[in-house]
């Protein structure tokens, strides 16, 4: 065979040389497959309009009835208009209201003063500091309470208005309880303390002695409290022998008019002490009697003057 003819395969059963016998097969049963239902079709959902790009031509607006425009205008401009009378109609009842409020219609026509019996009117009115047309709105009454408090007699101060024009202060005055003696006047005190006026004749007060005392409207030391609490308890008996009230190192001693001394004792009880010293001096003959101590009311302790008969 020379090298220029074309060379043939030879039979695939040769080449691949003898195949085993091939044996027969079963047939396999067939599983029956479920019946395909048929699929719904689902809903489409609408996707919203692409707005136009740059690159895509703009639809031109429609055009707005000039009529319609026209309306439009006249609606804005009358709701404008009725703002701007709703503005003007407020500053003008603001104004009417603030004129009513500084006219004759609220002032204060009159001023009252009622509970005083020491303090006169006169010096309430002057202390408030009110007179007769000044604006009843906004009129500040906390001052005028101060200032009238601050007079001697006045212990404490109520205040009212009426849109009538009326206004009333009404005083609580405090309670003379003692008198101190200053040179050739008398000074009049409350349980507190406190100064109330100074007379040039002695009252029916008990008598306190104690200094230095202050002008009226101030205040006693606290030293002086416990001569003004036996004082207090002593106006029932004035008309008895009962003299000045004092301290003696710093106990309240009670002068008689005779040469006794009540030694007082503390300031508890006050007026069981007094109803002690009333029966002792309505049952018990004082002449001999020096001292009548008064620290047990129950038991008030005498001591008699020696070699009296």
């Amino acid at each position: 065979m020379s090298p220029d003819e074309p060379t043939q395969d030879p039979p695939k059963d040769q080449a691949e040389g003898p195949q085993p016998p091939v044996e027969p097969t079963e047939e396999r049963p067939q599983i029956p497959q479920p019946p395909v239902e048929p699929t719904e079709e689902r809903p489409q959902i609408p996707q919203p309009p692409v707005e136009p790009t740059e690159d895509r031509p703009q639809h031109p607006q429609p055009l707005v009835d000039p009529r319609i425009q026209a309306r439009r205008t006249v609606v804005r401009s009358r709701r404008r208009l009725r703002v701007w009378i709703t503005i003007g109609v407020i500053v003008v009842l603001a104004a009417a209201a603030y004129g009513v409020t500084q006219s004759p219609l609220l002032d204060v026509d009159q001023v009252e003063v009622i509970g005083a019996r020491h303090t006169s009117t006169a010096q309430v009115l002057e202390a408030a500091g009110i007179e007769p047309g000044r604006p009843l709105l906004g009129l500040n009454l906390s001052g005028p309470r101060r200032a009238i408090a601050a007079l001697p007699w006045v212990d404490q101060v109520r205040s009212s208005r009426t849109w009538g024009g009326k206004v009333t202060f009404d005083i609580t005055e405090r309670e003379a309880i003692a008198q101190i003696p200053i040179g050739e006047e008398w000074a009049v005190t409350d349980r507190q303390g406190r100064v109330l006026q100074v007379n040039p004749i002695r009252g029916s007060l008990p008598v306190v002695l104690f200094s230095p005392v202050p002008q009226p409207g101030g205040w006693l030391p606290e030293s002086a409290l416990p001569l003004l609490v036996a004082s207090e308890a002593l106006i029932p008996l004035q008309r008895l022998d009962i003299g000045a009230i004092s301290l003696m190192e710093g106990e309240v001693v009670v002068d008689l008019t005779g040469e006794a001394l009540v030694y007082w004792g503390g300031q508890d009880d006050p007026h069981g002490k007094a109803d002690a010293l009333a029966r002792i001096l309505a049952e018990v003959d004082m002449t001999c009697v020096m001292t009548v101590d008064l620290n047990i009311p129950e038991l008030p302790a005498l001591t008699s003057i020696d070699d009296c008969s």
